[in-house]
């Protein structure tokens, strides 16, 4: 891509953006955050995330040795939500969000992260996000997989997994 101050056209907004990739070499002087020290446990049986463990829905996680994906247990967007009804004021209106949330851990151990994963098992995890795409695509706009990994991102849980 382009190293100077360029306009970049936006398809989505209609709107151009200002883009300046050179600003990207100057010298940071501003707080950096260490990760903190993390003494994750290999299986926590209280972790609703490892094979066997309860979830926060009473169900008992499979022993499972790969791949493991369920319907997440507190999901931001559910398919049968209702309208939200008709706004009483023309500033705030509003339009139904229906979709479903999915977890995914990467593997059984709480003690990895995807870069020490072997590659067979990355492409495990690779594949079966492109079968969640294919299934999921033609139902609804979007499918976003994002994963969820450590307590200053604001993740809740250490076991290495994605929604």
């Amino acid at each position: 891509m382009q190293e100077h101050q360029h306009l970049r056209y936006n398809p989505l907004r209609g709107s151009w953006v200002l883009v300046s990739a050179h600003r990207m070499k100057r010298p940071w002087k501003g707080q950096m955050e260490k990760p903190p020290e993390e003494d994750i446990p290999r299986h926590d049986p209280t972790n609703p995330l490892c094979p066997g463990s309860r979830r926060a829905n009473g169900e008992i996680n499979p022993n499972y040795e790969s791949t493991f994906l369920f319907d997440n247990d507190f999901p931001a967007l559910q398919p049968d939500a209702p309208d939200p009804g008709a706004a009483d004021h023309p500033l705030f209106q509003t339009r139904a969000a229906r979709g479903v949330c999915k977890v995914m851990c990467f593997h059984p151990w709480s003690d990895i992260t995807l870069p020490l994963m072997q590659v067979s098992e990355i492409k495990t995890v690779i594949d079966k996000w492109a079968e969640l795409i294919e299934e999921l695509g033609p139902k609804y706009p979007w499918v976003q997989i994002f994963e969820n990994k450590g307590a200053m991102m604001g993740c809740s849980n250490p076991h290495p997994h994605c929604q």
